[in-house]
């Protein structure tokens, strides 16, 4: 289904771009996340895509992806992230992406960057917000957060949190192409699929799967896979401190 190629890279873009989502009803909300006090996360984002070859001929849409450098192609075509939240402005994420690894670290108004052994301490107003959980539901989960009211769901612990799991398949995403903002008539991918694992309570994403598979234009083979979870929710043991401190 080539028509479909495009809501896969419109899916990606979303994901760099870090934007804002819109209210979520009942079913999923972001809001619970900035209730917690702390919680470490992981993020995996593989992409695959003629989009980020850069030998290969241009595939629609070509000017979404115009803006990115070579480098953010390479990091979000397989991505590995491991992070940590202390409230109220603590924060930690490590990065791997091919054979790469950064390290990111905010405390306060103040923020630094490690490659290899080396912390450079970076302007907090001119960088943009990293790839985190609070990013990815509102993004991602707020987006699709309609299509749960018609889903059935089941209990499940995730992490020791107590959730309720919903599935969704491409029959249950028909908006989605409208919601990524692809052009009228695409479809959703051939095989497209969305796992969710609801807080009980603060109805937040614990757990969230992503994974499609298609063709492009060509009948090249496309395809994307994400996951994001919380765990060690409100442990008192997570402390974040500037590099050269405990944490340095």
């Amino acid at each position: 289904m080539a028509g479909a190629a495009p809501v896969l890279l419109a899916l990606a873009a979303l994901l760099a771009a870090c934007g804002g989502g819109g209210n979520a009803p009942a079913a999923a909300s972001c809001d619970g996340i900035a209730q917690i006090q702390s919680y470490r996360y992981t993020i995996n984002l593989k992409l695959d895509s003629p989009a980020f070859d850069p030998a290969a001929p241009a595939v629609t849409p070509a000017a979404t992806f115009g803006v990115y450098t070579d480098a953010l192609a390479a990091l979000f075509s397989d991505l590995k992230l491991d992070g940590a939240f202390q409230a109220p402005d603590r924060s930690q994420a490590l990065l791997r992406f091919n054979t790469e690894e950064l390290e990111l670290r905010q405390v306060g108004d103040k923020s630094w960057i490690r490659i290899d052994a080396t912390w450079h301490e970076q302007d907090s107003a001119t960088e943009p917000p990293p790839l985190t959980p609070d990013v990815l539901c509102g993004d991602v989960v707020e987006e699709i957060a309609p299509s749960l009211d018609d889903v059935e769901s089941d209990r499940q612990t995730v992490n020791s949190i107590e959730t309720e799991h919903y599935r969704l398949n491409e029959a249950d995403l028909r908006r989605l192409p409208a919601l990524l903002g692809a052009r009228p008539g695409t479809d959703v991918p051939d095989r497209f699929q969305v796992d969710v694992w609801v807080e009980r309570e603060g109805r937040f994403p614990v757990r969230l799967e992503v994974s499609a598979q298609d063709t492009d234009e060509q009948g090249r083979p496309i395809g994307l896979s994400l996951l994001m979870e919380f765990r060690d929710i409100n442990d008192p043991g997570i402390k974040i401190e500037a590099p050269g401190g405990p944490a340095g």
